[in-house]
């Protein structure tokens, strides 16, 4: 049986004029990567015949489409004779919505709606290939990259504009609309959903309370929507938090979204209220539900106000792209993300790729942007990072660079195999 072993591999920046050769003076003379070989692997000296790529998205540079077409790129270097299939990956997150309906030979179609700021701006939503099931994310009118840096800040942001899409396309007489939570810029217990369905909250005067994570904390009284949802709602999540309390929305998300220490005592604070409140008056206790503080306590705010289900996003991928049977079909896996780390094998897209392609018996490979892990956890049986440790790439790198590093990081990988 073959010895595992572990060898560093030198991408050395390409001294050439233009975006690729100033990129690589920034990062310094090469990118290091852990490249490591297990007994496991299938590959051997003779390459694969068909390669599956299936990569999340690189956080802040490069879209899981983008992510995947860089490292089918580097493995056709290599393996020119290869048959690599692309396909991007997305378990609820920015970028969900689009991969699906691109997936299932969707429609995608244009709203116009109200960041999490309130002020205008373009979402989008999609129809999927069985014209029955759309699909929309939260980020996409709600989400934290809309936002400047000044205005990330919970206890002002309104999940209103995602309710105004959705109302839309519950309108278009739609029999399930699955919604992705990721990304959001939020805390607001999805009161600002609920709000543009028809729901009321008022305060102790009888007044509407402001659609915000400082509103909850005025919360006295809901009233249902005169108009119930008739469709099958889906809310597709990637975390299994609570709704508050140390572990919840507010101490786990909130200072990701711009929150300070003391006001994510308020926002706790808030949700706490709105739990108490909905209890009295509604009789329901979602609260605790697994996934109830995903998105700022929209996962609660889905179950209670619409009727929701949450299901793990990945899961919702999987089901909907056929995952499994393409893994099945294939020789080789290769996923990845921009960070490998703890978070990641909490249960995110290209681990639970990764322990899907063991359990149909598949080597599965990982391309990462950087990793705070030495080793590769089992199932990888192999994989290499850019950079080792909490580095970061220099802000001003345009997409193209990180393509063509990621793309030289996956010949690489694909040259050690050998």
């Amino acid at each position: 049986m073959e010895r595992i072993t572990k060898r560093m591999v030198e991408i050395h920046a390409r001294d050439e004029p233009g975006i690729a050769g100033r990129a690589g003076k920034q990062l310094g003379s090469a990118l290091r990567m852990n490249a490591l070989r297990s007994p496991r692997q299938a590959s051997g000296p003779r390459p694969p015949r068909r390669v599956l790529v299936v990569p999340d998205k690189f956080r802040g540079t490069l879209t899981s489409v983008q992510a995947a077409r860089a490292i089918a790129r580097g493995l056709r270097r290599v393996w020119p004779e290869a048959e690599i299939t692309e396909c991007g990956l997305a378990d609820g997150g920015e970028g969900f919505a689009r991969l699906l309906t691109r997936a299932t030979g969707g429609v995608w179609h244009r709203a116009r709606t109200v960041d999490a700021w309130d002020e205008p701006c373009e979402a989008g939503w999609g129809l999927l290939g069985d014209e029955t099931t759309a699909v929309l994310d939260l980020a996409s009118a709600s989400g934290l990259q809309q936002l400047p840096a000044s205005k990330r800040r919970p206890l002002r942001t309104s999940t209103y504009g995602t309710g105004l899409v959705l109302r839309r396309v519950l309108a278009s007489g739609v029999r399930t609309v699955i919604v992705g939570l990721g990304g959001s810029a939020t805390n607001d217990g999805g009161l600002g959903v609920a709000a543009a369905l028809g729901w009321c909250f008022l305060d102790r005067t009888g007044a509407p309370v402001a659609l915000n994570g400082g509103g909850l904390t005025e919360l006295a009284r809901v009233v249902p929507s005169s108009q119930p949802v008739r469709a099958r709602i889906i809310a597709a999540t990637d975390v299994a938090n609570p709704l508050f309390g140390a572990n919840g929305a507010a101490f786990q998300f909130a200072p990701q979204k711009g929150a300070i220490r003391a006001e994510v005592r308020v926002l706790d604070a808030g949700l706490r209220r709105l739990a108490r409140i909905v209890a009295r008056d509604l009789g329901l206790r979602h609260e605790t539900d697994p996934g109830a503080g995903a998105a700022g306590g929209c996962g609660y705010g889905f179950m209670t106000f619409l009727g929701a289900k949450l299901e793990p996003g990945f899961n919702v991928f999987s089901r909907l792209t056929g995952l499994a049977g393409k893994v099945a079909a294939h020789d080789l896996m290769v996923t990845g993300e921009g960070c490998l780390d703890e978070t990641t094998l909490a249960g995110k897209g290209p681990w639970r790729v990764a322990l899907l392609a063991r359990r149909l018996r598949r080597p599965v490979w990982g391309v990462f942007g950087r990793t705070t892990i030495a080793e590769p956890p089992a199932p990888f049986a192999r994989m290499a990072a850019l950079l080792a440790g909490p580095h970061a790439f220099p802000p001003q790198m345009p997409t193209r660079a990180h393509a063509a590093r990621l793309a030289d990081a996956a010949a690489a990988l694909a040259r050690s195999a050998g």
